[in-house]
């Protein structure tokens, strides 16, 4: 990518939790292409938002667990 540029995407993440089940599930959609997956962890997510943009350089996240 060329300096300057930005490039951006797009995801819906849906979040919510079952009764009597632990924890949360998740759904996220990818708008430009469609794609989706179920998550049900925070790393399940980035793992699909990074397959669709690219690897993560901000290390961050990872303080959100």
């Amino acid at each position: 990518m060329e300096k300057g540029t930005t490039h951006r995407d797009t995801f819906i993440i849906r979040i919510w939790r079952d009764e009597g089940k632990p924890g949360w599930t998740g759904r996220v959609q990818h708008v430009g292409t469609g794609q989706t997956a179920l998550v049900q962890s925070l790393d399940k997510l980035l793992a699909f938002i990074e397959h669709q943009t690219g690897e993560l350089t901000d290390t961050s996240h990872k303080g959100l667990k």
